[in-house]
């Protein structure tokens, strides 16, 4: 989105940040990277997501027919294998594509909300963190974990773990390891 950037993400983070630490509070951060995540978007979900947003009619049938459009054939060396259609994913290089992707996981924000953390995305990389004050905010967030875990399986986007990484940030009120 124009405007926005990396740096955007960053400052609004350091800014949440800064205000928990000036109030004593902890807070855990979770950095998760789906795997091949513009790859893997299932169409049929993704149509699912579209029309459960309101969009029907001529432009949920240009988009199915975008989505089915798409082809996929490989080359090594000189040889071109036969076109094979896509069955799921995104174009990342169209301007559409990550459009679509963003309504296909916008509803994990609101999902991961529940649990009082706060989610930031950029293209395909999540970061999730919340206040540890308590054990109580501990367990919380590791429900928000296994609730990312849990949509991840259902929306069919699979968690690169190597890629992934917690980090706590302040005076350590809790003690704990997430998973």
């Amino acid at each position: 989105m124009k405007g926005l950037s990396t740096c955007t993400n960053l400052m609004e983070c350091f800014n949440d940040w800064t205000l928990s630490l000036q109030g004593r509070c902890g807070l855990i951060v979770a950095y998760v990277d789906f795997a091949k995540a513009f790859d893997t978007v299932s169409h049929d979900k993704l149509l699912y997501r579209l029309r459960s947003y309101g969009i029907d009619g001529c432009l949920l049938s240009w988009l199915q027919n975008f989505l089915s459009q798409c082809t996929l054939s490989t080359r090594v060396g000189n040889y071109i294998s036969p076109e094979l259609n896509l069955l799921s994913g995104v174009i990342q290089g169209s301007g559409i594509g990550p459009l679509l992707f963003v309504s296909y996981i916008n509803e994990l924000a609101k999902a991961l909300g529940n649990f009082r953390a706060t989610v930031k995305f950029f293209a395909d990389d999540l970061k999730m963190y919340a206040e540890i004050k308590a054990g109580i905010d501990a367990d919380m967030f590791q429900c928000a974990l296994d609730k990312l875990a849990a949509w991840a399986d259902e929306w069919q986007l699979q968690i690169s773990v190597s890629k992934c990484s917690v980090m706590h940030i302040g005076p350590p009120s809790v003690e704990r390891d997430y998973y």
